[in-house]
């Protein structure tokens, strides 16, 4: 009797045993199938993410309304798209979304630069002259009277072939900004700005850094100096009268913006610079891609259509990797440059310059301007490009930037924001 019951207890055991490894391995398997569901809704949403930032970039989109992008998907999947500005970029937010599953990207977006032309002179009944060591690399629009050699100081054109590219006639009028950054543009030089944002109290030797998925802050003053301070991300400097960088201070992704901004020697950085007036760029600075240099000049009055003002100035040896910008609704004629860019400058990305260019640097990209200018030996040679050399070929594929409305322009990510 007793060997009966042991026996008894014996397989009572063996089958809690076997319960529990069957009730083991069903769990085992339903966490795994619920684990490998939830991982590929997570990467259907990250999917969706990517996917419906190609969809927005295509479509005509109002800014700051939230639009419901359809991907044409058999899914629960929500994605919704946020078109904003930063400075001369479009700023798109794509969130995707499941039950508590979430994934948000932010990026930068400009034009591709696939049919960038290295020029775009507008059309003024003037040829454009060529003069010592200029040289354009690159399809060209120019004015039906082309292009000849010439020669400044005894300096004359000495290359083989007039321009290295395919050449095609200009129009009278520039390719035009796209309206809403133009409109942004407009907003943020106006002279009244009010922006709604937590405003920072700074100090020197101080670090902060704020995400683009955050609210904005707000740096504001009179006269702004930005010494041995480390600024990165969504942040905006704004001043009534004029802000200084110096060499001392990091500034990443942030926004400047002032009647005068001065950038003095040896500053490094990635920043837009924004202005109503003037710009100036000291010697061997070096500021990364994305940046951008951009005055947008209102209602000024000429006292000397032959005075040297320059609206934006880019001293000896510096580098700018992305846009600089002039432009003006001043219809007046002008003589002098309204950007100056020095010997030994390098520019990889685009010039756009709505009334005079002098350029002796190397434009590695594009150039569309009304006109060229050189100053020399206190003659003014106008449509002249002396010394200066513009060269498409060597602007990185990935480059992407002003968005100007021009032929089979198309939108690309310029950077991808945190």
């Amino acid at each position: 009797m007793k060997l009966k019951a042991g026996a008894l207890q014996f397989v009572l055991f063996i089958g809690v045993v076997i319960a529990l490894l069957l009730l083991t391995f069903v769990m085992l398997s339903h966490s795994h199938n619920f684990f490998n569901k939830k991982t590929t809704t997570f990467i259907d949403t990250i999917k969706n993410t990517d996917l419906g930032l190609k969809v927005a970039l295509t479509k005509n989109l109002n800014a700051n309304d939230t639009t419901q992008i359809n991907l044409g998907l058999d899914t629960n999947i929500k994605t919704n798209v946020v078109k904003e500005y930063w400075g001369i970029f479009e700023k798109y937010t794509v969130t995707s979304s499941f039950k508590k599953n979430r994934f948000v990207k932010s990026v930068l977006v400009g034009s591709s630069s696939e049919y960038l032309p290295a020029l775009y002179l507008k059309e003024n009944q003037k040829p454009l002259v060529l003069a010592g060591k200029a040289k354009i690399t690159g399809e060209s629009f120019l004015p039906k009277q082309g292009i000849r050699p010439g020669n400044i100081s005894g300096n004359s054109y000495f290359r083989e072939h007039l321009i290295y590219g395919k050449q095609h006639s200009s129009n009278e009028t520039l390719p035009e900004l796209e309206s809403g950054i133009k409109n942004q543009l407009q907003n943020l030089t106006n002279a009244a700005i009010n922006i709604p944002a937590e405003i920072l109290q700074i100090k020197k030797g101080a670090k902060f850094s704020n995400s683009f998925k955050n609210a904005t802050k707000l740096i504001k003053g009179d006269y702004i100096n930005l010494y041995n301070i480390d600024l990165t991300g969504n942040i905006l400097i704004v001043a009534s009268q004029k802000i200084t960088v110096d060499q001392s201070s990091n500034l990443k992704d942030v926004l400047l913006i002032a009647p005068e901004i001065v950038i003095k020697r040896n500053v490094k950085g990635t920043f837009q610079a924004i202005a109503s007036k003037t710009i100036s760029v000291g010697k061997n600075c070096f500021l990364e891609y994305p940046s951008a240099l951009v005055v947008l000049e209102k209602n000024f009055t000429v006292v000397n259509k032959f005075e040297k003002k320059r609206n934006i100035t880019i001293d000896e040896r510096s580098h700018v990797k992305g846009i600089v910008f002039y432009h003006s609704e001043n219809n007046e004629k002008q003589y002098h440059p309204q950007i100056f860019i020095a010997e030994d400058v390098k520019i990889t990305g685009e010039i756009y310059c709505s009334k005079n260019l002098e350029h002796k640097g190397d434009v590695y990209g594009n150039i569309t301007t009304d006109g060229f200018v050189a100053m020399e030996n206190g003659s003014i040679y106008q449509n002249h490009l002396f010394n200066g050399k513009i060269d498409n070929s060597l602007v990185p594929l990935q480059y992407s930037g002003l968005l100007c409305n021009r032929k089979n322009e198309v939108k690309t990510v310029c950077k991808w924001l945190y």
